[in-house]
């Protein structure tokens, strides 16, 4: 891995600006545009209308603000691994803070925002212009990693969408010399947008009835909002009828727009006996 000194005109500068058109579009949640830089492989997997669907996308001049805003996103790459069709990336990049963004932006009410007269509209572009000339919009720094292949459209970045979201399964199940838990399975992997369903398999051996809660923990809690509970028939506590096995379904969903670079989170169950 050596750094990745991008100089503009230069061969490698072009991977460096595709990664700096997609991080603007996606943080302007110009997804339409976005959509451009992304690899043909990937795309054969999702076409345009999916991928702009899975998202809350901007338009009007509310996209017009936001990409304002970001034009204010300028990145540097900080390694790479170069091979005649393939980049793998670490980036690094400044963002505008989403919170003080926010109330330069009627705290993105795409409505309002939308609403707003023309002499408004004009004086809140010149604003944000201001702010980008002078340095002194709030910004964070994030890192991401990215893989680039280079197809017949030039480089472009490659999500590996074919691959879908792998989601192992666990199960913490306190002592117990009576009851039997499993899943019906350990993995699944799931497409955004995609819903899939999770059996839980207890056998209470004893001769009398016991009450179980289960619980779950999402990792990484950053994605946890990604995965969402349709239907559930296990998490609120349940009855075992003793000698009895009993089989509770769950059905999720992995939304849509959670990020692209995401290709795993795991989903823990916690199994407890009431006492």
């Amino acid at each position: 891995m050596t750094p990745w000194a991008a100089e503009p005109g230069s061969n490698t500068a072009e991977p460096a600006l595709v990664l700096q058109a997609y991080l603007r579009a996606t943080h302007a949640r110009d997804f339409i545009e976005a959509y451009r830089y992304i690899s043909a492989e990937d795309r054969r997997v999702r076409d345009l209308d999916r991928y702009v669907r899975q998202r809350s996308a901007l338009n009007g001049f509310a996209l017009e603000a936001a990409r304002k805003l970001t034009e204010s996103v300028e990145i540097k790459p900080a390694h790479k691994q170069l091979a005649p069709d393939r980049i793998d990336a670490v980036v690094r990049y400044k963002v505008p803070n989403p919170d003080k963004a926010a109330a330069l932006l009627l705290n993105w009410n795409a409505y309002q925002l939308n609403s707003l007269p023309v002499a408004e509209r004009r004086e809140l572009i010149d604003s944000l212009e201001k702010k980008r000339r002078e340095g002194s919009l709030d910004m964070i720094e994030k890192e991401e990693k990215f893989t680039l292949v280079k197809d017949a459209e030039g480089w472009r970045i490659f999500l590996n969408w074919a691959a879908g979201i792998k989601i192992p399964l666990r199960i913490l199940v306190s002592p117990s010399a009576d009851v039997d838990v499993g899943l019906s399975k350990n993995q699944v992997v799931v497409q955004p947008g995609d819903l899939f369903e999770i059996s839980l398999r207890i056998k209470n051996r004893s001769s009398q009835p016991v009450i179980a809660r289960i619980g779950y923990l999402i990792e990484p809690p950053a994605v946890a909002d990604y995965l969402d509970f349709v239907q559930c028939g296990f998490l609120s506590p349940v009855r075992l009828e003793p000698g009895k096995e009993q089989e509770f379904s769950g059905t999720y969903l992995i939304r849509g727009d959670i990020p692209d670079n995401m290709r795993q989170l795991t989903l823990t169950y916690d199994f407890r006996l009431e006492k």
